[in-house]
């Protein structure tokens, strides 16, 4: 009977290396997932120097909302909104910059991979072309809302689907088509014919 050497470690057992490698794995990425030392502490970072910051532009009262208080910002959550009433109130508050965009790095900042990609899409692009009005005749006011459209072509036909409020009230939705790839466009109505109601988002399928 052949005895095993005691100079074999459990390490060298595949099972119990397999269970350490994928507790290490599991270790590893839930501390990835926490890093109270990456991404997060970076805009706590700036945020605290911001506060604390004493030559902070002044505060432009006129893109404020009436009585609005500035130190209030972080409470209320407007630094994590993305709209622009939210964004003009942080830079009037001097709590961002204005008028420059953040810097993007080589490969998908400016210049890079979006130019890159826009040289290989074929020419004419439907969809980033010449403006064209695709809703006439135009709604009497205060019915003249379209928006929220969505674009769809094959070869020479195109079909726009958007929000309208020209019958606003029922429905509030519209569809244009055209045959000749965009030059020309017919608007129709027929979104609203044959049933109650139309809120919905538009889309075509």
């Amino acid at each position: 009977m052949k005895k095993k050497s005691a100079s074999h470690s459990a390490f060298f057992n595949p099972r119990v290396l397999l269970g350490v490698l994928i507790v290490l794995a599991g270790v590893s990425l839930a501390l990835f997932a926490a890093n109270p030392f990456g991404r997060g502490s970076t805009a706590r970072a700036a945020r605290n120097q911001q506060q604390t910051q004493p030559d902070a532009p002044a505060i432009d009262p006129s893109v404020l909302p009436p009585g609005f208080d500035c130190s209030q910002v972080y409470n209320l959550g407007i630094d994590r909104q993305e709209n622009f009433a939210a964004g003009l109130i942080m830079i009037a508050c001097g709590y961002s910059e204005g008028g420059s965009p953040s810097p993007g790095s080589r490969v998908f900042g400016y210049g890079g991979l979006s130019q890159w990609m826009q040289k290989l899409l074929p020419e004419p692009l439907f969809i980033g072309g010449a403006d064209v009005d695709v809703v006439l005749p135009d709604g009497v006011f205060p019915k003249v809302t379209q928006s929220e459209s969505m674009e769809w072509c094959h070869g020479n036909t195109c079909v726009v689907n958007y929000n309208d409020s020209r019958t606003a009230g029922a429905c509030y939705s519209g569809i244009s088509s055209s045959t000749d790839g965009g030059a020309t466009w017919t608007a129709s109505q027929q979104l609203c014919t044959g049933h109650g109601t139309n809120f919905g988002d538009p889309i075509v399928v």
